[in-house]
């Protein structure tokens, strides 16, 4: 089994650097060129979601696309498959694309069982704490907790700056987190909130634990799911109902926020589930991805002066 990780026409030179650490973690490379089975990572009609999948069997190239336009044309034409990650927000439904290349890889390489349906599942989806210390990082991951299904989220920000960081530090994080459109409601918490439940989960990115996809995660609100936290810091607040699980990645130092949090919280909404569709009504409908504009050709254009639209 060998993965590569295809950024086409990825501009900002951060979530480069962040592709190349998600590569890194779920054992793959980054590549400039496809060589084998094409996976396009993309919000586009007849997609299949990365969940219910088998283990990567082969060599693969995944490819994730440009942060406002996509993926291209070229690359969705040539694709072999689609896959999309399942999202459950009507205003954050993509992530950054650097957290899309982790899950999409994340699952790719391991499969899954599909998501589970449930009656009511906001009744099943755990509290989470997230800890971070980088603006950024702390923003594209409260993105992420966001297009997974999350209202609330508790937050102890270590100098990241998303409560009192300077004005251009909260401006970058707000940015990172889509904030105007995100309706998320953020906490200020720290490690001591989590004596509150009964159960505690701390999500790890590596090391000996039993697997995170076996772990039950949807135990609802008395079980906190914390993220960003070592274990020593989380056993000396609440030892006696704690436990740890990896995602198995491979290790790095400073694994990015962002990247381990959004495999974890994909997980989560993997086994929270989506709403049972109830006999004889419809189901909802899913939102509609498709591209808006489209390049017209030559023939089909007419130039217009700006004073032809001031006279008219």
């Amino acid at each position: 089994m060998t993965l590569a990780v295809f950024a086409d026409g990825v501009e900002n030179p951060a979530n480069l650097d962040r592709i190349e650490d998600a590569a890194h973690l779920i054992g793959a490379t980054c590549a400039q060129t496809i060589s084998g089975r094409l996976i396009a990572i993309e919000n586009s009609r007849g997609a299949r979601s990365v969940y219910g999948r088998n283990p990567l069997n082969g060599a693969a190239t995944i490819a994730v696309g440009n942060e406002r336009r996509g993926l291209s044309r070229r690359i969705l034409d040539r694709a072999d498959e689609t896959l999309v990650i399942p999202t459950m927000s009507r205003t954050i439904s993509t992530l950054n694309v650097a957290a899309a290349a982790a899950v999409a890889g994340w699952y790719v390489v391991r499969g899954s069982a599909a998501q589970a349906l449930a009656a009511r599942p906001e009744h099943r989806r755990p509290a989470l704490l997230i800890v971070g210390d980088d603006h950024v990082e702390v923003g594209s991951t409260l993105r992420s907790a966001a297009a997974f299904g999350f209202h609330d989220v508790l937050l102890e920000d270590r100098d990241a700056g998303w409560f009192e960081g300077t004005a251009a530090a909260r401006r970058e994080a707000r940015a990172a987190a889509r904030r105007h459109k995100n309706p998320l409601r953020i906490h200020r918490a720290d490690l001591r909130s989590a004596t509150r439940f009964e159960e505690i989960v701390l999500v790890s990115a590596f090391g000996a634990a039993p697997p995170l996809r076996r772990e039950p995660l949807n135990r609802g609100q008395r079980q906190l799911v914390v993220i960003g936290a070592t274990l020593d810091e989380v056993s000396n607040v609440a030892a006696d109902r704690l436990r740890v699980a990896t995602l198995g990645l491979m290790p790095m130092e400073h694994a990015p926020l962002r990247l381990v949090a959004s495999i974890a919280l994909a997980e989560i909404a993997r086994q929270v589930g989506r709403r049972r569709p109830t006999p004889g009504r419809p189901a909802p409908r899913p939102p509609t991805y498709e591209i808006a504009l489209e390049l017209a050709s030559a023939g089909e254009t007419r130039l217009v002066d700006p004073s032809e639209l001031i006279a008219y």
